[in-house]
């Protein structure tokens, strides 16, 4: 027996082959797994800090909303003018991050959110900008409606990422998006009976014509 685990000839190469190549593919398959955990570990806390800067962000932009609208909320008339002198500028916007990889790593409808925001900040003030080309008379409702609408939705965006990606709440001192949320809910009231009243006006103008047309 020690004489033919001494001689080389005797010994079971092919049984020796497959356990030595098995070990290595174990081993190979083992430090692939490790290096893929810690990847996907690296990504996904990028992500994680990606999504508080931009929920800072959002959350800081809110309370910027709120200050626009208690701006205009107080805002004087000046002598021998029509309307208040409102703040038309919705508050800027912050660059977002620029970090390619951990934009990638984030959560898709997340991350459409957050791109799509700067966006629909832009919408806003092409309406802003069209009520005070065309329709002056409706000016202070669609500056709150504006400012509004965008504050609440940063801030929901902002709670989605906190969510998410297990981040803690933000620390209130006061309640911006509680406060934009009753005024847009205000504001959509208003914007419903303004509509009423111009479909009521539109309907008796027309009634009066077909009255008068021969």
């Amino acid at each position: 027996m020690l004489w033919s685990l001494g001689d080389p000839a005797a010994w079971d190469w092919p049984s020796i082959l497959k356990t030595v190549i098995g070990a290595g593919l174990g081993t190979g398959a083992v430090q692939g797994g490790i290096s893929l955990y810690k990847d996907r570990a690296l990504r996904n806390d990028g992500a994680a800090y990606l999504a508080l800067r931009v929920a800072v962000l959002l959350e800081a932009y809110t309370s910027e909303c709120c200050e626009f609208y208690f701006e205009n909320a107080n805002a004087q008339q000046p002598p021998d003018e029509p309307y208040p002198a409102w703040r038309t500028g919705l508050p800027p916007l912050a660059d977002l991050p620029d970090d390619a990889d951990a934009w990638r790593a984030m959560d898709k409808r997340l991350t459409a959110k957050c791109l799509n925001f700067p966006n629909r900040v832009r919408a806003s003030q092409n309406m802003i900008s069209s009520a005070i080309e065309y329709t002056e008379s409706e000016l202070g409702l669609v500056l709150d409606e504006q400012a509004c609408a965008r504050g609440v939705e940063a801030w929901e965006i902002a709670s989605s990422l906190r969510d998410t990606y297990k981040l803690e709440r933000a620390e209130i001192v006061f309640d911006y998006h509680g406060v934009l949320q009753k005024a847009l809910k205000i504001s959509k009231q208003q914007r419903e009976e303004s509509d009423a009243d111009q479909a009521a006006m539109m309907a008796e103008l027309s009634a009066d014509m077909t009255r008068t047309t021969p």
